[in-house]
């Protein structure tokens, strides 16, 4: 049976309807895209330089934090006070004299800059450690878990069983309540895009309601080893997903937001 030209015409606008309808679904829905010399640079601060820059902040507040940070962190000593120097007297970063640096090594500097302005985890007071007592951790990201079927991604804090844990941001409630591996857990969807993810709780805060806002400092629940945690020491699993969906290690933040808060900034 031969199909009409009119319902061809109409049956091939339809599918190229659809066509589209796709294509704007996946360019909405597509994962935001992360530089790759972003996590690497944050990655590599030592949280000494970070509290160095902070605490000079305090004394020299001519000097935006993330140009002081972003020259020292880059920069020989000597090359890096000369351009301090001219911070302190009021020069903009963008009108700066950077003398007989190489062109490649001054886009460095500049870049840097960008990466800490755009991604604030070092920034004061913008984060808050997420155990509000004594704890020890160490750099796991990446180890075998379930004799190899999985990789452990995120930082493990011990502490005893009932330890406050809080948000360290602010940003809204996504998930709650119990899963295999994390047992009883809370995800929040920050501010900044990110999912934090805070497992093995002892019990998550009744205040806590799915879909709705919360702060950085406000409880979620305790500190246990529901889950897979069940045999181990009582201990808190943070993880951070990207939001393009890169799960990364949280190790560094955490040196650094605990320096702050043993610090009282």
């Amino acid at each position: 049976m031969k199909i009409p030209a009119r319902l061809q015409r109409g049956l091939a606008q339809f599918s190229i309807l659809i066509l589209l309808a796709f294509v704007a679904w996946l360019v909405l829905h597509r994962s935001p895209s992360i530089p790759s010399d972003v996590y690497p640079y944050l990655s590599s601060l030592s949280p000494a330089l970070v509290e160095q820059c902070t605490l000079e902040d305090r004394t020299s507040p001519t000097i935006l934090w993330m140009d002081r940070l972003a020259i020292k962190s880059t920069l020989p000593e000597i090359e890096a006070q000369r351009l301090l120097d001219q911070l302190n007297v009021q020069v903009p970063f963008a009108a700066l004299n950077w003398g007989v640096l190489p062109t490649k090594t001054i886009g460095t500097v500049q870049r840097h800059r960008e990466i800490l302005e755009q991604y604030p985890y070092y920034q004061p007071n913008r984060y808050t450690f997420p155990v509000m007592g004594t704890t020890w951790f160490e750099d796991s990201f990446g180890a075998d878990r379930e004799r190899g079927k999985r990789r452990h991604e995120g930082t493990d804090l011990f502490s005893k069983e009932g330890t406050p844990i809080v948000s360290i941001c602010g940003g809204k409630v996504e998930q709650l309540g119990w899963n295999r591996l994390g047992g009883e857990r809370v995800g929040i969807r920050g501010d900044d895009g990110n999912y934090y993810y805070y497992a093995h709780l002892q019990y998550i805060s009744t205040l806590l309601v799915k879909g709705k806002r919360i702060e950085a400092g406000e409880p979620l629940g305790s500190m246990g080893h529901t889950g897979v945690a069940l045999t181990t020491p009582d201990h808190l699993h943070f993880g951070i997903e990207l939001a393009n969906g890169q799960w990364i290690n949280p190790y560094p933040f955490l040196v650094v937001w605990q320096y702050w808060g043993e610090k009282r900034y």
